[in-house]
C-alpha cells in the first residue's frame, strides 16, 4: 500500500459509506492484525516504509499511537501554517516533552493496571502537581491538539479491532500535562545531541522515528533565540567593557609615562642649573 492509495476504494463520492463499501469494511476486520494496523498507519500518514521502520523498532506496540500522531501534527501544521507561521509549528523541545512525558504516563499506567491496590506511586513515576505549572497558550494548543487527535485516533483503533490488544493503552494513559508543561518550559536548550544523552532508549527511538522526515518542518524555539540574543548581547558587552578597560589603562599608562618623563627632565634642568653654580 502506497501513501497515494486509499485503503479501500470509495465508489461514491458524496456519500461516507455506502451498502456496498460495507461488506468491504466487515471484510477488512476480518484480515489479520499485521493488514489492520497497516490500514491504522496509513490513515495517520504513513506509507508502508514508515510503517515497516515503526515495526521494527523496539517501541511498545500501546505507544505506537503517539509517535504516529505526532508525526501528523507536525505535518499537517506544517502545510496548515506555511513557511511564514514556521514558529507557531512544534518545536524539538516540544516534540521531546510529549514523547517523555507520554512515556512516563504509559508508564504510570501500566504500573497501576499490575497493582491496582496501590494507593501512591513510587518515587520514580513521581511528576510535577498541575497547580504548579503555569503553561503558555502555544504549549496548551499544542497538548489540546495531542489529546483530541489521539482520542479520535484511538477510536479509529476500535473501529480496526486494534484494542484492547495491541493498543492496550487509553489516550489519556499516552499524556501527562504537567510534565509536558515543565518540560516545554524550561530553559535548557534542547538539541538532538542532549536527547542522545538524557532520553531513554524508547524515547530515541521513538523520536528518531517521528523526526526522521519532520524534523525541517520544527518550529524555531523563539524563547531559546531570545536567550541566545541576550546571552549574544550580554558576551558584546563584556568585550566592549573589556575593551573600554583596556583603553583606560592605556590611557592611564600613557599619562603615567608621560609624566614621568617630564619629571625626569625637570630634574635634568636642576642638574645643569647646579652644574652652572659650581662653575660660577
Amino acid at each position: 500500500m502506497l501513501a497515494s492509495e486509499p485503503p479501500f476504494t470509495n465508489d461514491a463520492e458524496n456519500e461516507l459509506l455506502t451498502s456496498s463499501q460495507s461488506a468491504t469494511l466487515s471484510g477488512l476486520l476480518n484480515e489479520p492484525e499485521s493488514t489492520r494496523l497497516s490500514v491504522y498507519c496509513y490513515f495517520l500518514g504513513s506509507d508502508d516504509a514508515r510503517t515497516a521502520a515503526l515495526l521494527a523498532t523496539s517501541i511498545p506496540q500501546p505507544l505506537f499511537p503517539l509517535c504516529l500522531v505526532l508525526r501528523y501534527l507536525i505535518l499537517k501544521e506544517a502545510q496548515r501554517l506555511g513557511e511564514s507561521s514556521v514558529r507557531f509549528n512544534w518545536s524539538l523541545k516540544q516534540v521531546q516533552a510529549a514523547v517523555a512525558s507520554g512515556v512516563h504516563a504509559h508508564t504510570v499506567h501500566e504500573t497501576l493496571k499490575a497493582d491496582p491496590t496501590l494507593t501512591g506511586l513510587p518515587d520514580n513515576l513521581a511528576h510535577p502537581d498541575p497547580l504548579s505549572v503555569e503553561p503558555t497558550t502555544k504549549d496548551v494548543h499544542l497538548q489540546s491538539s495531542l489529546q483530541l487527535t489521539l482520542h479520535s485516533a484511538y477510536q479509529l483503533a476500535q473501529s480496526l479491532l486494534l484494542c484492547p490488544e495491541p493498543f492496550s493503552a487509553p489516550p489519556s494513559a499516552l499524556v501527562l500535562g504537567s510534565l509536558f508543561h515543565t518540560i516545554a518550559q524550561s530553559n535548557d536548550d534542547i538539541t538532538r545531541e542532549d536527547i542522545t544523552t538524557t532520553s531513554t532508549q524508547v524515547e530515541k527511538e521513538m523520536l528518531d522515528w517521528i523526526l526522521r522526515d519532520t524534523e525541517q518542518h520544527l518550529a524555531i524555539d523563539v524563547e531559546a533565540l531570545r536567550k541566545a540574543k541576550r546571552e549574544r548581547k550580554r558576551e558584546e558587552k563584556k568585550v566592549q567593557t573589556a575593551a573600554a578597560e583596556a583603553e583606560k589603562k592605556k590611557a592611564a599608562t600613557a599619562r603615567q609615562k608621560a609624566v614621568r618623563s617630564g619629571f625626569g627632565l625637570l630634574q635634568l634642568d636642576n642638574e645643569d642649573g647646579e652644574d652652572e653654580s659650581e662653575e660660577e
